[in-house]
């Protein structure tokens, strides 16, 4: 059977391998490949899930490239495919398809009229033209706000005339009702914050040189300090690591009131990293974009301000970082942080006015019609 299958493997390679050479002159297919990091997230899983209460797979195949599955997913919609991008069928479709729709990895763009659109994967706090650009062929780049449209095609090094703000798709779920989730977790508790840390040292290498992967917590006894703040507040801290940062020796924690998660506890739970963020009482994180979409939710923020100093020298921030982040609280010790936990329990907001004027500032409605309006546009320059 072994070999069997291997045949068949390769004959089906072999089969797409000749529609993908024949493809490189014929005409575009009703197609449209996505991608996103993680697979089937962010703002183009947004856009995805827009265009099929659309019925748009009626009439297009919408295909998925996926980068860290080892296989391909079987799917029970209609015209919906996910196959691993270097499958020969994968690359056919990328040929020929009509658009392609991205918010992480570039897709290269194929053929002069096939649409390459970057959704983004968030507004700059930290100055990042110097890590990632955008290739000037992309058709066009999606802003959070006709305000950052400047400031956002200059950090990608693109061109400000093709960045459009529409708003971040993945940020609708935000005018939507709150998902319940105390049933997630085995503890009992009042209020909830979530604390999403930008990332300071990558998995494979140390990025950033930033000496405390996660901020305050620099050892068992400052987490044990923090937990019983919030046991004393009734209040549950789940930390999200980013995807890329090495936590090793947080997950040896095993603390009741601090709990870390990762992107497989949202597949378990059944429910989205936005659904979840939305669904907290309060927001903690430092130097990342989450902290814009965030103000959409009108809730509490605080940012980790104890290594800006540190970070800031291998990472500067963007010039009108200041402005841009006065709608937050900063905490640059455990002393602060558990002054910020308390009000938060205590159902206290400080900074609400400043934290609406920067979320006016920085998204382009509160709505929850960002996915409309992008793929309006997508339809529109698709000519779909």
């Amino acid at each position: 059977m072994l070999i069997v299958r291997k045949i068949r493997n390769k004959l089906h390679n072999l089969y797409w391998k000749l529609r993908c050479m024949l493809q490189q002159k014929g005409k575009l297919k009703n197609i449209l490949v996505f991608e996103s990091t993680p697979d089937l997230s962010d703002n183009t899983k947004a856009v995805f899930d827009e265009m099929l209460r659309r019925g748009l797979n009626k009439h297009y195949k919408l295909v998925w490239l996926l980068f860290a599955s080892d296989v391909s997913k079987a799917s029970n919609i209609p015209n919906v495919y996910y196959l691993p991008h270097w499958d020969w069928q994968a690359r056919y479709y990328s040929k020929a398809a009509k658009a392609k729709i991205f918010c992480n990895r570039i897709l290269e763009k194929e053929h002069d009229d096939q649409l390459s659109i970057y959704l983004s994967h968030g507004t700059g706090l930290k100055v990042t033209r110097d890590q990632y650009k955008l290739p000037h062929w992309v058709d066009y780049c999606i802003a959070a706000s006709p305000h950052l449209e400047e400031s956002h095609a200059y950090d990608l090094d693109y061109v400000h005339a093709k960045t459009v703000g529409l708003g971040f798709p993945r940020n609708d779920v935000f005018a939507c009702a709150s998902t319940p989730i105390s049933h997630t977790f085995d503890v009992a508790f009042s209020k909830i914050i979530i604390w999403y840390p930008t990332f300071r040292q990558h998995n494979s290498v140390t990025y950033t040189n930033i000496q405390n992967p996660i901020p305050l917590l620099h050892n068992m006894e400052c987490a044990k300090q923090l937990n019983d703040i919030a046991v004393e507040c009734d209040t549950l801290i789940v930390i999200k690591p980013h995807f890329a940062q090495n936590v090793q020796y947080v997950q040896k924690m095993n603390l009741s009131n601090i709990r870390f998660i990762d992107d497989c506890f949202f597949a378990k739970h059944g429910i989205s990293s936005y659904e979840f963020v939305g669904s907290s009482d309060a927001m903690v994180t430092d130097y990342s974009s989450i902290y814009y979409d965030y103000t959409l939710c009108d809730k509490p923020i605080a940012l980790i301000w104890e290594d800006i100093e540190e970070f800031t020298n291998k990472h500067p921030l963007v010039n009108n970082y200041e402005y841009l982040t006065k709608g937050a609280e900063k905490v640059y010790s455990l002393e602060e942080f558990g002054a910020f936990i308390r009000r938060v329990s205590r159902g206290e907001d400080m900074l609400q006015n400043e934290r609406r004027e920067i979320r006016d500032y920085t998204n382009i409605s509160t709505d929850g019609k960002n996915s409309q309006r992008v793929v309006d546009f997508i339809i529109e320059k698709a000519v779909l």
